[in-house]
């Protein structure tokens, strides 16, 4: 499985996450999820099958990969997700070229220093109906100093269904937090588990993993 791609996009006092990813030679799939306020806003998937007959290219469905999360980020400048607002896309893509819309994100930056989540397995995946043991990591994004009494969260979020709170604590005063729950069995659909990470001097902090269903 290729890695993905994350990004958050400042637009209209709101912040949306863009997460991208594939989801594997046996389910040739695209899929980018829209999420706003802890909540996922939409769902866009490309089935590359196609494009795989004659072998799988690492290389083209990156490539793929990294188009469709540009489209989405474009979509969400210029006001497709807006609220109550009528947005005109060829207007606006008149006015300004696809990288200019897309690296627009880039100059927005907040007063309070950035932190990141990080997981202690990097490649920990989460399925459906399975038990978990957590350990992550919260770390200032400049110079990767440990930040303790970070509050962490942990949530399982879906189109379908408001977000569950599925546990949450602190971090030490390492900066690490640990933890073990049960993922409950979920029906066909999209669903991601949500860590969320809150403290009075950072920007709050996020990573999103989908939870494989089947």
């Amino acid at each position: 499985m290729i890695t993905g791609f994350n990004t958050d996009v400042k637009h209209g006092g709101r912040v949306f996450h863009v997460q991208t990813e594939d989801k594997g030679q046996s389910n040739p799939k695209i899929e980018s999820l829209i999420y706003v306020g802890g909540q996922i806003l939409d769902s866009i998937r490309f089935d590359y099958s196609e494009k795989i007959v004659d072998g799988f290219d690492e290389a083209l469905i990156t490539q793929l990969m990294e188009d469709q999360h540009r489209r989405v980020i474009r979509d969400i400048k210029v006001g497709k997700y807006d609220e109550g607002e009528d947005a005109s896309l060829d207007e606006f893509l008149s006015k300004k070229t696809l990288d200019e819309v897309v690296l627009a994100y880039l100059n927005n930056s907040g007063a309070k220093e950035e932190m990141i989540l990080v997981l202690e397995d990097e490649g920990q995946q989460f399925k459906s109906g399975s038990k978990v043991h957590l350990k992550l990591s919260a770390m200032s994004r400049n110079g990767n100093d440990p930040v303790p009494r970070v509050k962490v969260m942990v949530k399982i979020l879906s189109i379908q269904q408001e977000p569950t709170l599925v546990t949450e604590g602190y971090t030490d005063g390492s900066g690490v937090f640990e933890t073990a729950f049960s993922i409950p069995e979920l029906p066909a659909g999209t669903f991601t588990l949500n860590i969320e990470g809150e403290h009075g001097d950072y920007e709050p902090a996020d990573i999103k993993y989908l939870i494989r269903t089947s």
